[in-house]
């Protein structure tokens, strides 16, 4: 009985652990050149060639930055100096090559190169903007957010 009981403490505290802890990784960085962030759980990391990526990492580039990245389903994503990305949701299924993706972008320069998620469901990934939502159905694009002037800021 006291085995049973001590079972299920630690079933009930492996459940209320952060899901963050045990989380896979959606792809890995593929070519990283000047200063680039990854921010974990909170945390800045340098970014490293070969390193994995996760969902809910945001990656920041500095004024001679750049980084790319190769996501599970073969998405390629590709920001310039100066840029902001948060990887907000990658579901994909290996077997089916279904689920999504969806990208916010605060500022900066993107490239995407879809992968197999659009192949199969074209709009899978989407890329969220200040002033839009791209739901991509082609198979290769480029998005630049400026940053708003100071006078913008302060409205």
């Amino acid at each position: 009985m006291r085995r049973s009981a001590l079972d299920a403490a630690l079933m009930l505290a492996l459940a209320l652990l952060p899901v963050s802890g045990f989380a896979q990784a959606i792809g890995k960085i593929k070519v990283v050149s000047g200063e680039v962030t990854v921010e974990r759980a909170g945390k800045p990391i340098p970014a490293a060639l070969g390193a994995p990526i996760y969902q809910a990492d945001r990656i920041t580039t500095g004024k001679n930055g750049s980084i790319g990245l190769l996501l599970d389903d073969d998405s390629r994503l590709s920001l310039g100096p100066n840029s902001s990305i948060a990887l907000d949701k990658f579901d994909f299924d290996l077997a089916t090559s279904e689920g999504g993706c969806d990208v916010s972008m605060r500022k900066g320069t993107l490239s995407v190169v879809s992968g197999k998620l659009v192949q199969k469901t074209p709009g899978a990934l989407k890329v969220r903007t200040p002033a839009a939502i791209l739901a991509v159905r082609g198979t290769e694009f480029s998005v630049k957010v400026d940053e708003p002037d100071a006078e913008q800021r302060t409205q």
